[in-house]
């Protein structure tokens, strides 16, 4: 049978093509590194590697074992991983999560209120959503999971959970001089808005009203969704917004809150992720930490 020990270091020797760069790698000696490679070239009766005058180059018998014994150490290190018990109480684990700005107004301070009591150790690092790099982050692991409407967004490889469903809602300073109580259909095309620009992927409401034959004034355009509490209580423009993020801003500052006068399709907030095989525990603790973080909004 052959030793575990010899194939690792075939697989750095083949990676670094360098017998001094492969022991520093494995924390080994240089004549470490090369006994255990006599070892394996015996066992398999061949040089598997040369000298030449940038180091060392494979044979081809090494280039054609490379590749299987590369995925059997991947798939031994990934069992090894997924059998420690995963404990968000002691884990140091850090995730990457991406969001849109609108998901940080809405979750953070909940997540982060969570996490100190929950999983005090375990770091996250937030990614502003992008919906056309969303797919390639994902199945690369720059991403762990991902949050947004991905409604329009083909992602084949990825798999995905709905967290909610969301809504629009309009939003208005507490104070407006012609809008109290109510929102009619009449103030709502009457008044003078701020929106969030089209190439955000924020299109629903525009979409609609351009089905119905109708075309709001739009004063001013924004790339974000956190400029906009300043921007309702000092002006007179109304904001259309999901709910969510409605109900953070009349928490935070004199904002009323207002059904929309007409009819949009509610949309699905998900959760998106790559079946990475390592990890996997991990994932679904943070995958669910989220849902359950979102339905209590």
């Amino acid at each position: 049978m052959i030793d575990l020990s010899l194939i690792k270091v075939f697989i750095i020797v083949f990676e670094t093509k360098n017998i001094s760069h492969a022991a520093e790698r494995l924390n080994l000696s240089q004549p470490s590194v090369t006994y255990n490679l006599n070892r394996l070239r015996k066992f398999l009766n061949d040089p598997l590697f040369e000298r030449d005058k940038f180091g060392v180059k494979p044979t081809k018998l090494a280039q054609s074992l490379y590749p299987s014994f590369r995925q059997a150490i991947t798939d031994i290190e990934i069992a090894i991983t997924a059998s420690k018990y995963f404990d968000p109480k002691t884990s140091t684990r850090i995730f990457r999560l991406g969001l849109s700005d609108l998901g940080e107004i809405c979750l953070l301070p909940s997540l982060i209120q969570y996490l100190s009591k929950e999983a005090p150790f375990i770091k996250v690092e937030i990614e502003e959503i992008q919906s056309h790099k969303v797919e390639e982050w994902l199945t690369e692991g720059f991403l762990d999971v991902a949050v947004f409407n991905s409604s329009y967004t083909v992602m084949p490889k990825i798999e995905s959970r709905n967290l909610f469903e969301e809504r629009y809602m309009c939003i208005a300073h507490k104070y407006h001089p012609r809008i109290r109580d109510t929102l009619s259909l009449e103030q709502y095309f009457q008044e003078n808005h701020a929106a969030i620009k089209s190439s955000t992927g924020h299109i629903e409401i525009d979409q609609r009203l351009k089905e119905l034959g109708l075309k709001r004034k739009i004063m001013l355009e924004l790339p974000h969704f956190s400029v906009l509490q300043d921007v309702v209580t000092s002006s007179e423009l109304l904001v259309t917004l999901p709910s969510r993020a409605a109900k953070v801003y009349a928490r935070n500052g004199d904002v009323n809150i207002f059904e929309l006068p007409f009819s949009v399709k509610p949309f699905n907030v998900s959760a998106n992720w790559y079946n990475h095989r390592d990890d996997i525990e991990a994932r679904t603790w943070f995958i669910q930490t989220l849902q359950e973080l979102f339905q209590s909004l």
